[in-house]
């Protein structure tokens, strides 16, 4: 048996099912075999180019007989957005469907094919499957996978047999058609003008068929894509009625960035790094709180810095949100979000929303478009390190604690050991940031939090005795942006 574990990781599943307008308001349910083959022909495309096609093949030829399902408890759910219709009546409005389904992150829907394929097909699918990044529409994140044969559970959803009695509601899923049938299948014909009959175009392969488009099928004369077949599933009474489980915590995903990039006709200056982060965290906490469910007390401690008793979080577990001049200009254009633990699907669902931001002082919005997830920061190993924004401190230093530059190459000491960085062999200071030909001082950056007295800044070049992975940030207000140091490239 050849099972597939899909985690839907927005608890969402975005598609339409074959023959069924959008605007019914209708979600597919289960997945249809057919849309899962052509997203596995279209990552192999995009990913693994260098794969011959017959190895593409004998994966796909692996999904054609008609699976069992086990579906996770579900229901069905749907948006209504009213679009412009581009007339001079500003009332005339398209109303547009997105039906869907939902159910809890955690909860695996498996797929069982009773076939049972060399191992290096299985090598082959297991590879495409965790290369898919969503199924379905886009907004569906998936995380796929080829599970054991006995994590299968009993299915709850399985093809019509002939001549036995099935409870439940009929539905058609959209299966792919074996080779050997794709084989006989006839092939449309047009009229020649003389009472004659002739193909279209000629038979493409089997392959060339699954990957078909709508404009293809088309201008062929299809009705149906040659490479699939309905077939009749008894669908659990009610099993897009009842609601997932609210109360077990959402599944934790493998991202720990959240890459963004800025655009707006006038850009925040990174001397007010501190502001726009506070405001992007404000930001962060209240649409979390919205796909909560409105309750202040189940915002993410990632976003909020806090625990449950309202205490300041420790050990940097919350985000550290960065503001990023990249082209080194003296305006913000990129944002990251990064945590040590990875987000849940509701925190990233936040992010995902996570769309503009105020700017004060009458200056135009900032759009904020997501760029990418990732395990990982974007990393660079060197050496030296320049500060581009000024690091701060809270502790402040007292005669006893000897020479004040002394003690303040401590104090960076002692936040790298906080980081995970090993301690520097040198820090040089340095009164400022150059950019475009401008020297920044640290004291023209905004230094604490609003209605807090400003931090006394420092910059300065960092060296260690081996490389070291960054960009990283240090200091009082580290969380928001300042003490950030990149590669010293001079």
């Amino acid at each position: 048996m050849l099972v597939i574990e899909l985690k839907l990781l927005s608890g969402r599943y975005h598609a339409t099912p074959w023959g069924r307008n959008v605007n019914e308001g209708v979600p597919e349910w289960p997945p249809s075999p057919y849309r899962l083959g052509r997203a596995l022909a279209d990552v192999c495309f995009r990913r693994r180019p260098d794969w011959p096609r017959e190895r593409l093949t004998a994966v796909l030829a692996a999904l054609t007989a008609p699976p069992s399902f086990h579906l996770p408890e579900a229901t069905a759910a749907h948006t209504r957005s009213f679009l412009s219709s581009n007339e001079k009546d500003a009332t005339s409005k398209q109303r547009l469907f997105d039906a869907f389904v939902v159910t809890h992150p955690r909860d695996p829907l498996l797929i069982a094919f009773p076939v049972d394929p060399p191992e290096e097909v299985r090598h082959d699918l297991d590879a495409l499957l965790r290369d898919l990044g969503y199924f379905g529409r886009s907004e569906s994140w998936v995380e796929a996978r080829l599970a054991e044969a006995g994590t299968f559970l009993s299915p709850n959803c399985a093809p019509l047999v002939a001549g036995r009695s099935q409870k439940g509601e009929l539905v058609r899923v959209a299966c792919l058609r074996d080779p050997a049938e794709y084989a006989a299948v006839p092939w449309p014909q047009a009229e020649t003008g003389r009472g004659k009959r002739r193909k279209t175009v000629e038979a493409p392969s089997w392959l060339d068929a699954v990957c078909l488009g709508t404009d293809d099928l088309l201008a062929q004369g299809w009705s149906d894509p040659p490479a699939m077949k309905l077939v009749d599933y008894a669908l659990p009474t009610g099993a897009l009625r009842r609601r997932p489980a609210r109360q077990r915590r959402p599944l934790t995903s493998r991202f720990r960035v959240a890459r963004f990039a800025l655009h707006s006709t006038v850009l925040p200056r990174v001397l007010e790094t501190v502001p726009f982060a506070e405001r992007i965290r404000a930001h962060l906490m209240g649409i979390h709180r919205h796909v909560v469910g409105g309750d202040p007390s189940a915002v993410s401690p990632l976003f909020s810095g806090k625990d449950d008793a309202g205490n300041p979080a420790v050990d940097h577990e919350h985000a550290f949100v960065l503001p990023l001049d990249e082209d080194r200009d003296g305006r913000i254009d990129h944002l990251e979000v990064r945590v040590k633990v990875p987000f849940d699907a509701l925190e990233l669902a936040a992010l995902d929303r996570l769309r503009s931001v105020w700017q004060p002082d009458g200056k135009p919005d900032v759009d904020i478009v997501l760029v990418g997830l990732s395990a990982e920061p974007a990393a660079t190993m060197a050496r030296r390190w320049v500060s581009v924004t000024p690091f701060v401190t809270r502790r402040h230093h007292r005669p006893g604690r000897g020479d004040f530059g002394t003690w303040l190459a401590g104090e960076v000491a002692l936040e790298c050991g906080h980081h995970g960085l090993p301690t520097p062999v040198s820090v040089a200071w340095i009164d400022g940031v150059e950019l475009r030909g401008r020297r920044l001082r640290w004291m023209e950056f905004v230094r604490s939090r609003k209605g807090a007295r400003p931090l006394r800044g420092h910059g300065c070049v960092i060296e260690f005795a081996e490389e070291v992975r960054g960009p990283f940030a240090l200091g009082a207000l580290a969380h928001f942006g300042l003490g950030l140091f990149v590669p010293d490239l001079s």
